[in-house]
């Protein structure tokens, strides 16, 4: 088989069957399979699903259920020489999957390759970021991950033994890009739209309660924790440069304070609240200017500390062999696939 399109769905109700349509229309002409993998839905998205040809596979076990492991699941039953992932809330654009097959097949040592991520609506700094980045893609550019999803050869997958790190609960497009790199493989976004995101309707500052709670946030300290000792582990620290940037500023105002108390009557604890506030009150200035808002810079302050705080959480987690098998069932029959 050519192709596996593999879906990750979690209570997509609303918009699982839009997500399924595009799919199917893509792959009309092409020998492949849809697969949607399901994480113990509550809602009606398994039912919606049954009506359409595709194989949907759910997860036996809740405490297995997360956005790496349900990649992970697709890929044991995925049957394709070709990989996309996609989640329930995409919509994948017409005409895009014929070119980064087309790509792939031209570029064999490229591992996978993704488009433009359009979403739907904007609302957090990290929606207006993508924005900013899918505007400034002017041309095919090699990069280090494919974030939102992209398709992947499977003989490259294979090469680095697993797609997704099923213990993560977030940063698995990273940490497989990580390893693809570091064997040799090549990432490449298009410039053209590959699907549309509709994503989640809150601000900021819910997203990062919303990350803290679901422990997504808390991935960076385990992604790290994955490549350490690894050649990809410099890689990983340079990918997550936001978790170490408040520790260091609080390491600056440590050594100010050494400063002050040493140069100074000034006694260590006052020291050590001016030399905060004067490395803080100046990381705000810099950020303020720069993003031209100081709402935006108070909050990129406030999320260094909190995914410092998570990532350090994160670390000292036991992350378990990433290719343990996971115990899933497959709820159609693919003899009646399309």
């Amino acid at each position: 088989m050519k192709l596996s399109i593999l879906i990750k769905a979690l209570n997509e109700e609303v918009l699982i069957a839009s997500c399924l349509e595009a799919a199917l229309a893509e792959t009309q002409h092409i020998d492949s399979e849809v697969i949607l993998v399901d994480s113990l839905s509550s809602d009606r998205t398994v039912d919606i699903a049954r009506h359409y040809p595709v194989r949907i596979v759910q997860f036996s076990k809740k405490n297995d259920c997360g956005c790496a492991s349900a990649a992970q699941l697709g890929y044991q039953f995925a049957k394709g020489e070709f990989l996309y992932l996609l989640d329930g809330d995409m919509v994948l654009q017409p005409g895009f999957l014929a070119q980064a097959l087309d790509y792939l097949e031209s570029h064999p040592d490229v591992a996978g390759v993704a488009g433009k991520l359009v979403d739907t609506s904007i609302n957090t700094l990290a929606d207006k970021r993508r924005v900013h980045a899918a505007a400034a893609l002017q041309q095919a550019q090699e990069v280090a991950t494919l974030g939102g999803g992209g398709l992947y050869r499977r003989h490259a997958v294979e090469s680095v033994n697993y797609l997704a790190h099923r213990w993560l609960p977030a940063c698995e497009e990273a940490e497989l890009g990580a390893r693809l790199r570091a064997n040799g493989w090549r990432l490449v976004r298009l410039p053209q739209i590959a699907v549309s995101h509709t994503g989640h309707a809150e601000s900021s500052f819910q997203m990062l309660k919303r990350l803290w709670r679901n422990r997504r946030m808390h991935a960076y300290g385990m992604y790290l924790r994955t490549a350490f000792g690894q050649p990809w582990w410099r890689f990983c620290v340079r990918h997550t440069w936001f978790v170490f940037a408040a520790p260091a500023l609080h390491i600056t105002a440590l050594t100010i304070t050494a400063v002050i108390a040493y140069l100074t009557v000034i006694t260590l604890a006052p020291a050590f609240v001016i030399a905060e506030c004067l490395v803080w009150v100046v990381a705000i200035a810099v950020l303020a200017v720069r993003k031209k808002s100081l709402p935006d810079a108070l909050l990129s302050v406030y999320a260094w500390n909190l995914y410092a705080i998570a990532a350090a959480l994160g670390a000292m987690q036991p992350i378990p062999d990433p290719m343990a098998p996971i115990d899933a069932q497959e709820l159609t029959n693919p003899d009646r696939q399309r």
